[in-house]
């Protein structure tokens, strides 16, 4: 199966880029990961004798590429997804199978021929939010049906999951999936009053996880076959051996490890995960930043060993 993968970023969210590059070097991701990006590219990446700045592609392995896409949109990039996902698929990997998407606060723990598995080309690839149980009748399902009825959006089937956003591979098969969650998300935008928040209101606003919400609706009008894994896929819970993704404002490369430990909040699995993949073929860290950063995690893990936030 040919598959395609692509990631968007903006400012220091290209730390992220770097980690999930690495991880994928070293799961043996034979292609190319197209980066969406607004605004400069970062000095990894212009400045490697690696990079043609006239392609804009960046040779990390013999096998393994990155390609660079500057995107032009008003919108907050959660909502830029689904068209990213049509673009890929019409445009820019005309001949792929299948694309998937990635979150840049994401790293690929497995290898690629167990991630590959993963994806079907009758199907949608999915994991389980942290919070992963949302019943068919859920006051909040029932008043998204009655919002999207209004709209002309009618459901087809019912689902118990709720699902996270960071990733999704849907095949060409199921290309008109992408126009609807497209749809959904320019009613939420008009819904919310604007497109520049990741989150809206309190949790018990209509669209409170914006594209997450309408992601969410989508499947629920859609009939695709759903292959999932539940929260561990992503280290929201343990035993988790897909991907690892941090969650939050606070990203791993943020750094504040211990003072956010001597507040009750060591460090995540996902945060030990990026400083496991922040070197490698791509280092964005310099070695000193690096080395300071690995010490301040494993001190404040131990710490967080004997005290936590309840």
């Amino acid at each position: 199966m040919n598959i395609s993968l692509c990631t968007l970023f903006e400012g220091n969210y290209h730390f992220g880029v770097a980690a999930l590059t690495n991880s994928l070097a070293s799961s043996g991701f034979p292609g190319t990961l197209w980066v969406g990006y607004r605004g400069a590219l970062p000095g990894w990446i212009v400045d490697s004798p690696d990079f043609d700045r006239q392609t804009g592609r960046l040779q990390v392995t013999p096998t393994f590429q990155l390609q660079m896409l500057q995107v032009d949109t008003p919108l907050h990039f959660t909502y830029y997804k689904p068209m990213l996902l049509r673009e890929m698929l019409t445009k820019h990997t005309p001949t792929a199978d299948m694309v998937g998407y990635l979150d840049p606060d994401i790293v690929v723990k497995c290898q690629w021929s167990s991630f590959e598995g993963w994806f079907s080309q009758d199907g949608i690839s999915l994991v389980e939010d942290i919070n992963a149980l949302f019943p068919a009748r859920h006051p909040k399902r029932l008043q998204w049906t009655q919002f999207f009825a209004r709209h002309d959006v009618q459901t087809r089937r019912s689902l118990e999951r709720y699902y996270n956003a960071g990733f999704i591979a849907v095949s060409r098969q199921h290309l008109d999936f992408l126009d609807l969650w497209g749809r959904l998300c320019e009613l939420v935008v008009d819904y919310n009053q604007g497109a520049k928040d990741l989150k809206v209101g309190g949790g018990d606003a209509l669209f409170h996880s914006t594209d997450q919400d309408a992601l969410n609706f989508a499947l629920m009008v859609t009939d695709a076959p759903l292959n999932t894994t539940g929260p561990d896929g992503m280290d929201f819970t343990p035993g988790g051996t897909y991907l690892s993704h941090a969650i939050g404002k606070t990203k791993p490369w943020h750094g504040r490890h211990i003072q956010r430990a001597l507040g009750g909040v060591p460090p995540s699995m996902a945060c030990k995960a990026y400083f496991q993949f922040a070197d490698g073929p791509i280092q964005a860290h310099s070695s000193r930043d690096l080395a300071w950063q690995r010490m301040c995690v494993r001190f404040a893990a131990a710490f967080g060993r004997i005290y936590r936030r309840a």
